[in-house]
């Protein structure tokens, strides 16, 4: 292999012709590599790369190669990379190409070597690799990286993927490698975690305000599963962290929907009403199409508010498989509503004014519900059956009294996750009082 002269001359074009009698450009190269009968997809690549890290911008590269497919492969090569294919010229039993060095292959960068992310007793964690060209989170990411891994040297010439959510502070949330490793170790599976072969006999007006319930929950959950994977495909993969952590809240809502359909046909049940209004509210969530206020509306007020919901239901849970069902989907959305907590707090630690879109947010969603204001009665009858534990008329009274102290509960949690995230006083009563009264 020649070795090329830095700054070397490049010689006065002149036509000649090969013996194929096409027009080429007699210059000789600064270095010429031999890429045998290889052809651009098994190895020659590599070589031509490895021998253009050698040249300067504008130094010519000469490849021989015995492999027609070249011919083909290596002009559209060359307008990926941004070098300038020159010719093709027969020399022989090979051809040989010429190929001038382009400005869009100089300052890629060099990745990473000798970098060694910390290990504690074999376990190695997402927040570990948080290190070197990796840890290097952008503020604002390029769209034209596409699905390069962070972290790695891209080659020029990559399609602008056109990702629409490209800055940190609209998605990043501080805990999000924690949550995420927490995620993975909290994975259960819906078909034999539960123990289902213990489910007793219940009361038929137990069961059915079971079933009642199940069917509301699965419900909201299709809505939870829904907006992520909406929002999914717009997240540059540069901020890979939160894609993965949104993966593992897509599984979560799907085996919890799983495992409230299951639950509610289990004891010869079934599912049971679905309202208007609950669809309505669940819809003005889809509807959302700016990922920070979407996720401020499902993961901090919707969900949050899901999981005193939750919460209740597994203090009145008539039998342990039910209890178990609600108890382990709580766990789940405790994660997701951790993200989004830190979430708001980070991007109001940023953004402080950013609050006034919230606050617009909640107001317009308020707006276009109204008409369906009030939760929905198969619901509230099902809590106050649940709560109670029968439907006789001090029993409703009973479970009706609690499904209110229920409400005052929502309310107050929903206010101090906001004060947690650095919301007002004033601010947090009012987008806690406008939210849907039917819990998500």
């Amino acid at each position: 292999m020649a070795v090329p002269q830095p700054g070397s001359p490049h010689p006065t074009a002149q036509s000649i012709e090969d013996a194929d009698g096409f027009s080429v450009i007699g210059i000789s190269p600064d270095l010429t590599v031999d890429g045998g009968d290889l052809d651009c997809g098994s190895g020659l690549l590599l070589i031509i790369r490895k021998a253009m890290n050698q040249l300067q911008e504008g130094q010519i590269l000469e490849v021989d190669s015995t492999e027609i497919s070249v011919r083909e492969d290596l002009p559209a090569w060359c307008r990926m990379t941004r070098n300038e294919y020159l010719t093709a010229m027969d020399g022989g039993d090979r051809i040989k190409y010429l190929v001038r060095k382009g400005a869009g292959t100089s300052g890629w960068g060099t990745p990473d070597w000798g970098v060694r992310v910390p290990r504690r007793s074999g376990r190695l964690d997402m927040r570990d690799w948080l290190t070197g060209r990796v840890g290097q989170i952008p503020d604002e990411a390029p769209t034209y990286l596409g699905f390069v891994p962070r972290g790695a040297v891209a080659e020029p010439g990559m399609p602008d993927y056109g990702f629409a959510i490209n800055r940190r502070d609209e998605v990043w949330a501080d805990n999000i490698a924690d949550l995420y490793e927490q995620a993975k170790g909290a994975q259960w599976d819906a078909s034999t975690a539960i123990a289902w072969d213990e489910l007793p006999s219940l009361d038929p007006d137990i069961e059915k305000a079971v079933c009642q319930i199940m069917t509301f929950l699965a419900e909201n959950e299709y809505s939870a599963l829904y907006i992520p994977c909406k929002f999914m495909p717009r997240i540059n993969p540069q901020f890979t962290e939160v894609l993965l952590f949104l993966a593992t809240v897509v599984n979560d809502e799907a085996r919890h929907i799983e495992a409230f359909t299951k639950r509610a046909l289990a004891n010869g049940g079934g599912l049971q009403y679905a309202s208007a209004a609950t669809e309505w509210s669940l819809y003005s969530l889809l509807v959302q199409e700016d990922y920070f206020r979407s996720s401020f509306l499902l993961h901090v007020l919707g969900e949050g508010t899901f999981l005193d919901l939750l919460r209740f239901c597994e203090e009145h849970a008539p039998d342990p498989v039910t209890l178990d069902v609600v108890r382990r989907a709580r766990q789940d959305e405790a994660r997701h509503v951790a993200y989004g907590v830190a979430h708001l707090k980070h991007q109001l630690s940023k953004q402080p004014d950013s609050v006034s879109e919230l606050a617009e947010a909640v107001e317009s969603r308020a707006d276009a519900i109204a008409a369906t204001t009030g939760a929905t009665p198969f619901v509230m009858e099902a809590l106050a059956v649940l709560a109670g534990g029968g439907s006789s008329p001090s029993q409703m009274s009973a479970g009706v009294a609690k499904v209110k102290k229920l409400y005052r509960t929502m309310h107050e949690n929903r206010v101090q996750r906001l004060l947690q995230a650095g919301v007002s006083q004033a601010m947090a009563d009012r987008m806690s009082d406008l939210h849907t009264p039917n819990f998500m």
